[in-house]
């Protein structure tokens, strides 16, 4: 099986970090890697103190003709690009274009209606909109058109008053950020990162809207398992029954069209993700690609207090309101029905051993983790092409995650 590791930039013990635990780390990833029982492929990066520590990957990029994962190998992100487009936002209230209690009819006026005249920015950063899903004539086909990804939020009625709740918004976050972002500076979410963060770190590993001459370096995706039996199996694992509309919102998370296979490429390609059409697009809730390497070096940057290199990338006091919890601890995600603290736009915290409100980031489907550790200047990046077991992977991933905390000295 394919495996590979790169050395560190600087020996792991000059930048406070346990050899062993790392080893340790390095083992826990390759064992799953080789017995194919998780994910095809991935790839783990970290970070500490601005230093790369740890680089591996293995496996399958594309399980039909096995191609292996490469260290150039990127992966499609998913919700994990959340987190891009809110660094994106906070940049942008930085520079005075807007602030978060702003309501975004100030700058989006068509946005006042059926219910959302009052929703602020904060609402929007913090899912708290109520713009959870749909409409339902918004298709894939539609996502490259901003204009009627706009009119599509614009549409809707929210499932509750802006503000009263949280719950979790899987695309239209992207849409009305996307909007906001378009309407604030000019430029949309991905040519924004593209040209001032992507850009200034020195990053070629990480896109939002993939050119052409990058997609052969895509792995592929592949889905969790869809139906009921597992995904209730899934929601007894996180303490709650799930009832028609739980199962009706994550089947609704399934990319995977009905198409004739002897008409692809590849047989992943009935994926709409794993399709050149949908890689183009910018689409700032989930679209977003990239390696591991350079998602932990992004976080890396916020983790050492948004300055790399001696270019400040958000104001101190920016970055410590963005990690101010939106909601109690406690209450329940209305779509994911489990209790999730959000920032503006980082999701705060990690059920690992060590992890603090200070951990923050954004997971992605199929079990992305991109987070950063304000207080150990610490970053972690996993990518895979998607989980296959929801329960090991759990354990895997949770693992994974306080190992590396534990690593920091």
């Amino acid at each position: 099986m394919a495996f590979y590791q790169l050395d560190p930039e600087i020996a792991p013990r000059d930048v406070g970090m346990d050899s062993d635990a790392l080893k340790k780390l390095t083992e826990l990833f390759q064992t799953e890697v080789e017995a194919q029982q998780l994910f095809w492929g991935a790839q783990l990066a970290l970070y500490r103190r601005g230093k790369r520590v740890l680089d591996i990957g293995g496996g399958f990029a594309r399980a039909s003709d096995q191609t292996p994962v490469k260290p150039e190998t990127m992966f499609v992100l998913f919700s994990s690009t959340k987190g891009l487009a809110a660094l994106a936002m906070h940049m942008l209230r930085d520079r005075g274009r807007y602030d978060y209690d702003d309501l975004v009819s100030r700058y989006w006026p068509e946005f006042a209606r059926n219910g959302k005249e009052t929703a602020t920015i904060t609402h929007v950063l913090g899912h708290r909109v109520g713009n959870t899903v749909g409409p339902d004539w918004l298709t894939y086909k539609q996502w490259g058109d901003f204009r009627k990804c706009a009119q599509a939020m614009e549409e809707l009625t929210p499932r509750w008053t802006p503000g009263e709740a949280n719950g979790y918004h899987p695309l239209n976050y992207g849409f009305m950020i996307n909007e906001l972002l378009l309407r604030l500076d000019g430029r949309d979410c991905g040519r924004f990162l593209r040209e001032e963060v992507f850009a200034p770190l020195g990053l070629d590993s990480v896109f939002l809207g993939l050119p052409e001459s990058e997609e052969s370096r895509v792995a592929y995706v592949y889905e969790s398992p869809a139906d009921d039996a597992s995904l209730a199996q899934m929601a007894q694992m996180m303490g709650f029954m799930p009832d028609a509309e739980y199962l009706a919102f994550q089947r609704s998370l399934n990319f995977e069209e009905k198409v004739d296979v002897q008409s692809l490429a590849f047989p992943e390609q009935q994926n709409i993700f794993n399709r050149r059409e949908v890689h183009s697009v910018v689409l700032a809730g989930g679209g977003g690609i990239g390696s591991a390497r350079d998602m932990a070096k992004i976080y890396s940057m916020i983790s050492a207090g948004a300055v790399w290199e001696g270019k400040r990338y958000l104001k101190p006091e920016t970055l410590e309101r963005s990690i101010v919890p939106t909601n109690q601890k406690g209450d329940i995600d209305r779509s994911l029905r489990i209790p999730i603290i959000y920032g503006l736009g980082w999701m705060l915290g990690h059920i690992a051993p060590g992890a603090t409100l200070r951990t923050f980031g954004h997971p992605g489907k199929g079990g992305q983790i991109c987070l950063a550790d304000l207080d150990r200047d610490l970053s972690i990046s996993f990518l895979n092409t998607g989980q296959k077991d929801y329960a090991g992977f759990a354990k895997f991933s949770t693992d994974l995650v306080a190992t590396a905390l534990a690593a920091c000295r």
